[in-house]
C-alpha cells in the first residue's frame, strides 16, 4: 500500500477516543430552515488530480440544488490524516473525507459503514467494482470506504536512453531478469568520482510498496491470516530483497538510498528506467523532454500480483440523517462509472469498475496516450495487501530494511528479521493497550 506510514497511529487513536467518551457527534455541515444541506468535503489530491476533484465536485453542486459541497485541499495523504486525527480528537470532523487510509478509520468509531448505505440504495451496484477495489477499503470484514483515486506500481523508462543503449524502446523489461539485463546497459561506466553519471534503474520513494509486490509475485505472504505476526522474512521475502540489495551493491545499476531523486533524475535524463506509481503518469509525460515509455510492473514468476495503492472516500457520523444521507448523494455521485472514467481520464488513477477497459472512452484514451496502458494492462492483476491496524508500522519496517540493506548495514535476512520484530512487537503492544 502507497505511502501510509501514518496508518500506525489509528488503532491508538481509537483507544484515546474510547477512553474520552467521544460521541463523533459533533461534525461539520448544516442544514437551513429550508432543508437545504450543505456538507464539508476534505480532500488530498494537489495537482491535476486536485483539479479534476475540484471540477466533479462543481458539477455535483450545479446538479444538486438541495446540497452544496464546500470541498477543502487538506494538504498530501500524510498532512491529511493528521489534520483528521486532530478533527476526531476536537470532534469537528468533516461530513466526507478523501484520504489513504480512510477505511482504518473505521476502527475510530467515527465513519460510518458505505454497507449502512449501499444494502438500502438499489440504484448503486458494489458488484460491479473489481473486488481487489473494495478489499483495499475492508477493515475487520466491513467495507468502510469506497475506492475513488487508486494507482498500481508500473516501470517508466526513457526510450531515447534504450536506443541510445542497443536496447529496444518498444520491448521494456517484462520481469526481473530483464529489467536487470536492461539496468545495466543503461548504467554508464563511472566517472572521476566514481559514481556513474547514469543509473540504469532506481524506484520512487514508496520502496515497501514496490518490495511487497515482489514479495507476494515471488509467493511470499506480508501478514498472517490472524494479522498478528508479520511473514515477510520468509526465504521468499528474503530473496526478493537480495535481488533489491544487488541492484544497489553487486551490479551497481541503482543509486543506494537516493529515492527522493528519482523521479527528478528520470525527468532530467539521468536515469533510464523509473519504478513508481501509474498516478504521475501525466505529470512525467507533459514534464519529460524524452519519449517515455511504461511497462507493466516487472514479474518474478508466473503468478503475477500488483498491490493496489491510492485513496477512498468515507462518511463520518452525524446525528443528522439529512447530513449523511446528502453525504451518501455525493459519495455515490463520486464514484458513480461516469465519475471514475472522468478521473482517470484525467490523472493517472485507475478505473474501479470491471467493464471500464471496455468503454470508448478507455479505448480511445489508450490510442491516444499509448503511456496510459500499462496502467490498463495490470488491472486483472490489481490486489489489495491485507489492511491491518500495523500497516503503517508494517510499511515503515519494510522502508528501513531496503536502506539497511542498500547501505550495506545489514544481510536482507537481518533487515527483514528487524522489520518482523518491530511490528510485531507493535501489533502486541497496542493489543495489550488499554484504554
Amino acid at each position: 500500500m502507497k505511502n501510509k506510514s501514518w496508518l500506525a497511529c489509528v488503532l491508538l487513536i481509537a483507544l484515546l477516543l474510547a477512553s474520552c467518551g467521544s460521541k463523533g457527534d459533533e461534525t461539520g455541515g448544516s442544514v437551513d430552515s429550508s432543508g437545504h444541506v450543505t456538507l464539508d468535503f476534505w480532500y488530498a489530491l494537489g495537482g491535476d488530480a486536485g483539479t479534476a476533484v475540484e471540477n466533479l465536485v462543481a458539477s455535483f453542486n450545479a446538479s444538486h440544488s438541495d446540497i452544496t459541497v464546500i470541498a477543502t485541499y487538506q494538504g498530501d495523504y500524510t498532512t491529511a490524516m493528521a489534520k483528521i486525527y486532530s478533527a476526531i480528537a476536537g470532534q469537528t470532523v468533516p461530513n466526507v473525507v478523501q484520504v489513504g487510509g480512510a477505511p482504518l478509520l473505521g476502527t475510530s468509531g467515527t465513519i460510518m459503514p458505505i454497507s449502512d448505505f449501499t444494502n438500502n440504495d438499489s440504484s448503486f451496484d458494489l458488484s460491479l467494482i473489481r473486488p481487489a477495489f473494495l478489499n483495499y477499503n475492508t477493515v475487520g470484514g466491513v467495507l468502510w470506504g469506497l475506492p475513488f483515486n487508486n494507482s498500481v506500481p508500473i516501470l517508466y523508462y526513457n526510450k531515447d536512453l534504450f536506443t541510445a543503449a542497443g536496447l529496444d524502446p518498444e520491448n521494456p523489461p517484462k520481469n526481473l531478469d530483464e529489467l536487470l539485463v536492461a539496468a545495466r546497459a543503461l548504467t554508464s561506466s563511472p566517472d572521476a568520482s566514481g559514481l556513474p553519471t547514469q543509473w540504469g534503474l532506481n524506484t520512487t520513494t514508496d520502496t515497501h510498496w514496490f518490495l511487497s509486490a515482489m514479495i507476494l509475485e515471488n509467493g511470499g505472504q506480508i501478514v498472517n491470516a490472524d494479522e498478528n505476526q508479520m511473514l515477510y522474512n520468509s526465504p521468499a521475502a528474503v530473496a526478493m530483497l537480495q535481488v533489491w540489495s544487488d541492484w544497489v551493491n553487486t551490479y551497481k545499476v541503482m543509486p543506494a538510498n537516493q529515492h527522493q531523486e528519482a523521479l527528478s533524475d528520470f525527468l532530467a535524463g539521468k536515469l533510464g528506467m523509473l519504478i513508481g506509481s501509474t498516478s504521475v503518469v501525466t505529470s512525467v509525460q507533459s514534464q519529460a523532454t524524452f519519449s517515455v515509455g511504461t511497462a507493466m510492473f516487472p514479474a518474478v514468476g508466473i503468478n503475477r500480483q500488483v498491490p493496489l495503492g491510492g485513496g477512498s472516500l468515507a462518511i463520518f457520523k452525524n446525528e443528522d440523517t439529512r447530513i449523511t444521507a446528502a453525504s451518501w448523494e455525493f459519495v455515490k455521485f463520486m464514484v458513480s462509472p461516469d465519475n471514475s472514467l472522468y478521473l482517470t481520464s484525467h490523472t493517472g488513477y485507475i478505473p474501479i469498475y470491471a467493464d471500464a477497459l471496455d468503454t470508448p472512452e478507455i479505448q480511445a484514451l489508450i490510442a491516444s496516450t499509448p503511456v496510459r496502458a500499462a496502467a490498463y494492462d495490470s488491472l486483472p492483476f490489481a490486489i489489495s495487501i491485507p489492511v491491518f491496524s500495523a500497516l503503517g508500522n508494517s510499511d515503515l519496517a519494510l522502508r528501513n530494511a531496503v536502506q539497511k540493506v542498500e547501505l550495506g548495514a545489514a544481510t536482507p535476512q537481518q533487515a527483514l528479521d528487524d522489520a518482523k520484530d518491530s511490528v510485531d512487537h507493535a501489533i502486541l503492544t497496542q493489543f495489550q493497550t488499554t484504554p
